[in-house]
């Protein structure tokens, strides 16, 4: 089956543009479905998780300043409403940013949840507000640890939700671009196997086939025209326009070696016929050699016209009969050798035309890469930048869940304080009782007093004169311990009311212990909530920086890619230079006019021999 060069070389150009192609095709597809994975987690995820942090903290403000005016003063319980306002604004305003995030019904759903408990906590808040509006201190406290506790817990529980699902569709979205990274560095790499097989086989198949056969049959051809016909001619037994050339030249060989016996044949004929034919027919022996002189003039200068590379030509004048059949076997070597060189040509063209097309075709694939390549490194750029902003995100987060730790050191401290205080409560209030005991001692000693200063009076009276100065020292005594009894009686009362502001106090600081171990819980959660937010950010660091390794693979390869081309375009380029120097050879040959209706009807159109 004869398969043609140019067909070869264009089938070569096509396998090499289709795997061009469809890399390329895929590369731009898996960059486009990158590209709009990380603009949802960045433009839609990260901000929403942000959003979500600041609402769980100013979630936390509002309840932090509640339990202030619960357990506050009403003198100072402005400042604390005025903090719990300003965090309420900010609740408010970081509500309605959320909102515009809401991208599936899952969010929406989760949302929706919080919003409701967090309605029905400020209700429950709204009561305590009432009970304390009211004066009713306790009932305030009660409710506030009760039924607003509760209702404030359920929107925590609902806030946390809503984190988890946004931290799983966060980690879904970097699955599915790390997948698809994944898929596109492996399809580079079957593709660059791909493109450098074939340009290896391209590589050897123009070195092996092509160029060291026309660099052979170049010399060949070469001492041929120079007469040297003792050579051999390879390549005959080929199928495709190499092994057409060989044959021809093989021809033209056979036809030189041919005209060489015929020239030393005919010249030891006229030889002979001159010593045979000398006395007797000096006339025949003149006509002879007048036609021999016609023939071998005739075939001499149609070989040297064929040595000067005319091909164009035809011996068109009779030679005597016995070198007619020399006549038409030159004329027969000189029409094939024509056509053969015509058709040699013809694919010379062809090869040109593939070689320029495929030399094109590199340099459009080499500014695709250049392209491609450009993408891919403002990509990585893109991606570095992604990796520094979550980094500092997540050092944030570090650094307040450090701040809620401090605080949850400092809220156990103030228990300890509040339980020292408690203890000292208490110790006063036994002092106070001991002292409420001596109290009494001392008033039953007044009473004891009073009633021996009386009797003593008595018998101050019954002594007469001699018993007034010891009368007189008893209504002293008697004064002393009336006056003695009235102190004691107001020390009781004293006492009295301080154990009763004793016992409040003591009340007060046990509620107050409570709602520290409250603000102490709670802080205890919103840490481990920020370490879970934490971790969360640092795996997202670890997945853009495997993202951002992956996408400079993707660059390194197209690089590669990059090199294959100008190494097969300078393979290209020297296929191009050995058609252009077999072409010059071939220019050496004149040939017909019309070289393609000699390939197509195997006839030239012939010059007569001058």
């Amino acid at each position: 089956m004869k398969i043609s060069i140019g067909v070869v070389l264009a089938g070569l150009s096509g396998i090499m543009l289709l795997v061009a192609g469809v890399q390329g095709s895929f590369s731009i597809s898996s960059l486009n479905q990158i590209r709009s994975g990380i603009d949802t987690i960045v433009g839609e995820r990260v901000p929403a998780f942000i959003l979500l942090g600041r609402l769980n903290g100013e979630v936390g403000n509002i309840r932090n300043a509640q339990s202030s005016i619960v357990s506050s003063t009403p003198d100072s319980r402005a400042q604390f409403e005025t903090q719990m306002q300003a965090a309420r604004t900010a609740l408010d305003a970081e509500f309605r940013e959320y909102q515009g995030y809401l991208v599936d019904e899952a969010d929406k759903t989760h949302f929706a949840t919080f919003a409701e408990k967090w309605k029905l906590s400020e209700a429950r808040w709204s009561e305590v507000e009432a009970s304390l509006k009211s004066g009713k201190p306790e009932e305030a406290r009660s409710k506030f640890v009760g039924e607003a506790l509760a209702a404030y817990n359920d929107a925590k529980l609902a806030l946390q939700s809503a984190v988890d699902d946004m931290e799983s569709d966060v980690r879904a979205e970097g699955d599915t671009t790390t997948q698809i990274s994944e898929s596109a560095v492996l399809l580079n790499y079957i593709s660059l196997g791909i493109a450098l097989a074939i340009g290896t086989c391209a590589a050897l198949f123009g070195n092996f086939h092509l160029a060291r056969p026309l660099v052979r049959m170049t010399d060949l051809m070469r001492r041929l025209s120079d007469g040297d016909t003792n050579i051999t001619i390879p390549a005959r037994e080929r199928k495709d326009e190499i092994g057409a050339m060989a044959q021809a030249v093989e021809v033209f060989r056979l036809g030189a070696i041919d005209n060489k016996r015929l020239e030393a044949q005919a010249e030891s004929d006229r030889r002979q016929t001159e010593i045979d034919r000398l006395a007797a027919q000096e006339k025949a022996e003149a006509d002879a050699n007048e036609r021999l002189r016609a023939a071998t003039s005739g075939l001499a200068d149609g070989l040297k016209r064929l040595a000067a590379g005319d091909l164009a030509f035809q011996i068109n004048d009779v030679f005597a009969p016995d070198f007619e059949s020399l006549r038409h076997d030159f004329n027969r070597s000189l029409k094939q050798l024509g056509g053969t060189l015509s058709e040699i040509s013809l694919s010379i063209e062809t090869m040109n035309d593939g070689t320029r097309e495929i030399a094109h075709g590199s340099v459009d694939l080499s500014k695709r890469t250049e392209q491609q390549a450009a993408t891919l490194e403002e990509t990585a750029a893109a991606l570095d930048q992604i990796t520094v902003n979550v980094a500092s995100s997540t050092k944030r987060v570090q650094e307040a869940r450090g701040a809620a730790t401090e605080a949850n050191r400092a809220a156990k401290l103030s228990g300890d304080v509040v339980a020292t205080a408690v203890d000292a409560m208490q110790r006063i209030e036994q002092s106070s009782g001991q002292i409420s005991n001596i109290i009494v001692v001392i008033d039953e000693i007044a009473f004891q007093t009073n009633l021996l200063a009386l009797n003593a009076g008595v018998e101050a009276a019954r002594a007469g004169e001699a018993g007034k100065g010891f009368a007189v020292v008893a209504q002293e005594v008697r004064e002393l311990a009336q006056r003695s009894a009235k102190a004691a009686k107001e020390i009781k009362e004293l006492i009295s009311k301080s154990s009763v502001e004793v016992e409040n106090g003591v009340s007060l600081v046990r509620q107050t212990g409570d709602a520290l171990k409250t603000i102490e819980s709670h802080v205890t959660v919103m840490n481990e909530h920020m370490g879970a937010i934490a971790t969360s950010a640092q795996e997202q660091a670890t997945g853009l920086a495997e993202l951002n390794t992956a996408v400079n693979q993707m660059d390194q390869t197209t690089q590669q890619n990059a090199a294959m081309v100008e190494e097969t375009t300078s393979a290209t380029s020297a296929l191009a230079s050995e058609s252009d120097k077999l072409r010059t050879l071939l220019q050496k040959f004149q040939l017909a006019a019309n070289p393609s209706q000699g390939r197509d009807h195997g006839s030239y159109e012939m010059r007569r021999a001058s």
